[in-house]
């Protein structure tokens, strides 16, 4: 093998393992059902329609009389036009990121289980240990226990980077998003094709101050069912009927680090902040919104492939 063969091959590796780390095979710390085949969910979710309902749907609980209003279609055609996009029902899609979101509070905090029933929607304890157990396999306090010993551990060079760690007060950033699917090894892709949109809808690139939003905890639920939205901060742009919707950055507190690094390095970031930081900072702070917001200081769509810089920024509550 000549040189160049080996450098070759040497810079395909790297490629290899960069796009590995990004990936589960097999979340770690989700459910111990064996999968089952399902239709794939759309990589970008450009049907505005659904896309408005989906928004409407994880906004808390609501009706599906409610939600078909909202974008104007009868709850009959509703749900078929639902599952004809996505693959499932509105109340399967709802149930299972709901129940999502529980899991992760049930790993990174210590609510009690009916605060996280109640919160997902259930008026009873009893119903939503019985849902939780049809998805994950295992009842609520006996996952918790679970998912803190399978999920990712404090690293010894972790404590060091989480000092950098600052609780910093935002206040509310108008957004205007698009809704992606899939594994964090897509994620620089989202941004390329978001950035097309954005194009085609003649928006100023080079002025944009971008957002990214994510929704799922890859080490529970898996690769192929991530939520993520590319996003702007909206100033008063004419969309052109572009498929985007509106979406805000909450103001409160937020535990904030810095990532400048290549993007197939964030799970480093997410462990310091969200075990590292989390854990040390648990007398003081506590995180109960499942969603972390990534602050880009440079446009991502500018840095593919390269060292992207951003805030991470997860919502904490300090402790009284």
């Amino acid at each position: 093998m000549s040189d160049n063969d080996v450098s070759v091959y040497g810079e395909a590796q790297a490629l290899i393992e960069s796009e590995t780390s990004l990936l589960h095979v097999r979340p770690p710390a989700g459910s111990r059902h064996v999968p089952t085949a399902r239709k794939p969910l759309p990589p970008m979710l450009d049907d505005l329609r659904i896309a408005r309902a989906i928004r409407f749907m994880e906004q808390g609980p609501v009706q599906l009389k409610d939600v078909a209003e909202h974008v104007g279609l009868s709850p009959f055609h509703f749900q078929r036009y639902f599952k004809d996009v996505m693959g499932e029902s509105p109340a399967v899609y709802l149930r299972r990121v709901r129940l999502d979101e529980a899991a992760v509070s049930l790993w990174n905090n210590d609510l009690q289980v009916i605060e996280l029933a109640f919160a997902a929607g259930y008026s009873s304890h009893e119903a939503f240990v019985r849902a939780f157990h049809r998805q994950f396999g295992l009842v609520p306090t006996q996952y918790r226990v679970f998912s803190r010993r399978a999920s990712s551990q404090p690293q010894p060079q972790d404590q060091a980077r989480a000092q950098s760690v600052r609780v910093t007060p935002l206040k509310s950033l108008p957004l205007l998003a698009a809704r992606f699917y899939g594994p964090y090894a897509n994620i620089e892709a989202h941004w390329k094709r978001f950035a097309m949109v954005l194009r085609e809808a003649g928006l100023p690139l080079a002025r944009l101050q971008a957002v990214g939003i994510a929704h799922d905890s890859p080490e529970i639920t898996p690769n192929e069912l991530i939520r993520y939205d590319c996003a702007i901060v909206d100033t008063g742009f004419d969309l052109k009927g572009a498929p985007l919707t509106a979406l805000k950055v909450p103001a409160g507190a937020y535990a904030m680090l810095e990532h400048h690094a290549p993007y197939q390095e964030i799970f480093a970031s997410y462990r310091v902040l969200s075990v590292t930081w989390l854990v040390g900072a648990a007398n003081q702070f506590v995180n109960e919104v499942v969603k972390a917001y990534e602050l880009y200081r440079e446009p991502p769509w500018d840095n593919l492939g390269q060292r992207q810089r951003f805030d991470l920024a997860l919502p904490v509550r300090k402790l009284s």
